[in-house]
């Protein structure tokens, strides 16, 4: 699906505003070209449209040239938005206006993303062992919606977790910014750096033996702690990188101290507390 983008005059408003409304909903800008904030607004607006792939219509009327619209609206002052839904006009935002204030006052009338339903059915196939449909399913979902970068993230993620490091490594790559800084994206590259710290290391079991004998080797600490994140033993694995700061801080270059910085970063949204109880910890080991 394409983003809708259109410019709206006097002869096609019943056509492409009300029409479509029916179908989707449709957000009214009123602009004119001399109007700064009109023009901060309006990119926003765009790519947001284009990042929804046609799930509501952005109907752009300039004001100076459609002044029997602007009248009949009775706009005053701009810009200034109306979103239309099912024929009716539904909701108003009046002046620049956040992101979110336009995806929260959209939200009630958008038809629900296909393409979210079909990840969650990939993400079960998955857990179900059928790799084979998994893929497939997130296939049909990246057709639904190309800009639902989610899809992408959770393709790398099956990849990662199948072994193909390289391949979720090259899909990441690709992906925009935007997708490699969400809270996914964040995720996946982390995962990155512990299968890097892994990748040389010997098996786990022989750098458990070299423990049980040296608790202090850095280089088998180092190692045990990629093998736990991978794992997704996250308070065993930030206990070793402490440990490990304790042993040799300047390990690495310090990168006890920089790998717990990042597994903070990774875990602050969703487990705060967790985060500040390690972070004091580190804290009264550096002074």
């Amino acid at each position: 699906m394409e983003a809708m983008i259109i410019d709206v005059t006097q002869e096609n408003f019943n056509e492409m505003v009300i029409n479509n409304s029916m179908h989707v909903p449709v957000l009214v800008d009123f602009w004119a070209p001399w109007c700064g904030p009109c023009k901060q607004v309006m990119p926003m607006l765009e790519k947001l449209a284009q990042d929804m792939a046609g799930r509501f219509i952005l109907a752009k009327i300039n004001t100076e040239e459609q002044q029997e619209l602007a009248n009949h609206f009775q706009i005053r002052s701009i810009p200034s938005f109306k979103i239309f839904h099912q024929g009716q006009m539904v909701q108003e935002l009046q002046g620049a206006q956040p992101l979110n204030a336009f995806q929260t006052a959209l939200e009630p009338y958008l038809k629900p993303d296909e393409s979210e339903d079909l990840r969650a059915q990939a993400q079960q196939a998955f857990a179900e062992g059928d790799y084979e449909r998994a893929t497939q399913l997130l296939s049909q979902a990246a057709q639904a919606n190309p800009n639902n970068y989610r899809v992408h993230l959770d393709l790398a993620k099956m990849y990662f977790q199948r072994g193909h490091v390289d391949d979720a490594r090259q899909l990441l790559e690709k992906l925009p910014d935007e997708a490699r800084q969400s809270d996914e994206g964040k995720s996946l590259m982390a995962l990155f750096k512990f299968s890097q710290m892994v990748a040389e290391a010997p098996d786990i079991e022989t750098v458990q033996n070299t423990l049980q004998t040296n608790p202090n080797d850095a280089e088998s600490l180092y190692h045990l702690a990629g093998y736990l994140m991978l794992h997704q033993q996250v308070e065993e694995a930030m206990n070793c990188l402490l440990k490990l700061f304790t042993v040799d801080r300047d390990f690495r270059d310090g990168i006890a101290k920089t790998t717990l910085l990042e597994i903070f970063d990774l875990l602050a949204k969703d487990h705060p507390q967790q985060v500040n109880t390690y972070r004091r910890k580190l804290q009264n080991l550096l002074f």
